[in-house]
């Protein structure tokens, strides 16, 4: 792993960089652990990251996924799409109440279905467009810099159902302010991550959110059509 502030490489076992000190927060990984021990690890992962980030999203995206690696990162990225399909499905659940929502945990769980297409389907085009333009990583890097773009937006979407409709002004600037924040910490994970040339993530985030957008629509219409079957 990569010191998130010097640079320096370290093994991935390293519990402090060799070269400033600094603590990696590195473990042992757990092969023989349960599905409790991975959630918890990967969850203390994504709390990592996100405070390495959290101030300055564009700059420290790339320290936060060089602290991970790759197989750290893919459970980072799991927990930070996780929260973002939690808040946006809680949003809608929000939003729909005055309109007739219908009620029950399994209203809810289609609702966390909906949500978590976004993720999964920028997820998919981070990677095919990563492998177009020749960037380096895995579904590893992929799956961490979809799940960490798309907070920005979980969070408005939870902002917005506390907030109410009455405060459309509010929710509309926060909605800009996540677009423009999303679009930079994705052309950040390309550049200074996946490491495609400034120029190659020019045209490779628009195409990102074109292909993404596509993918939704596609899983959108297929849930649709599913649903009026039965």
């Amino acid at each position: 792993m990569y010191c998130p502030k010097c640079g320096t490489q370290n093994p991935d076992t390293a519990i402090s960089c060799s070269s400033c000190g600094t603590a990696l927060g590195a473990r042992t990984p757990a092969a023989g652990g349960g599905a409790g021990d991975r959630v918890k690890a990967a969850s203390q992962d994504a709390l990592q990251a996100f405070k390495t980030f959290a101030a300055n999203p564009v700059g420290g995206l790339p320290a936060a996924a060089a602290s991970l690696g790759q197989t750290r990162a893919l459970g980072g990225g799991i927990v930070f799409g996780g929260f973002f399909t939690l808040f946006v499905a809680f949003g809608l659940y929000r939003v729909m109440a005055p309109w007739g929502r219908p009620e029950g945990i399994g209203a809810f769980l289609q609702m966390l279905v909906v949500a978590a297409v976004p993720f999964l389907s920028l997820m998919g085009a981070g990677t095919g467009v990563r492998r177009v333009f020749g960037g380096e990583g895995g579904l590893g890097i992929d799956t961490f810099i979809a799940g960490a773009s798309l907070l920005p937006f979980g969070f408005v979407a939870l902002l917005a159902s506390l907030l109410g409709g009455g405060n459309l002004g509010v929710i509309g600037a926060l909605s800009l302010f996540a677009v423009c924040l999303t679009i930079l910490m994705l052309f950040a994970g390309l550049t200074r991550i996946a490491k495609t040339s400034e120029q190659s993530a020019t045209l490779a985030v628009p195409l990102m959110l074109l292909v993404s957008s596509w993918l939704a629509k596609v899983i959108y219409s297929a849930m649709l059509n599913q649903q009026m079957r039965m």
